[in-house]
């Protein structure tokens, strides 16, 4: 009883601080698909000097 109890509160918890944080910053995968553009265009971009 006393294991369910704690392992409910752990739950409450983690979604109270996932709610809490998760507003507060970029979302991850957001700011990796900026990096990810910029870094394929950087990666594409050819200069020719003919």
């Amino acid at each position: 009883m006393k294991s369910t109890l704690w392992m409910i509160g752990g739950f409450c918890a983690a979604a109270a601080g996932f709610l809490v944080l998760g507003c507060r910053r970029t979302p991850a995968v957001e700011l990796l698909a900026h990096r990810l553009e910029d870094a394929w265009a950087d990666h594409h971009t050819v200069v020719e000097t003919t």
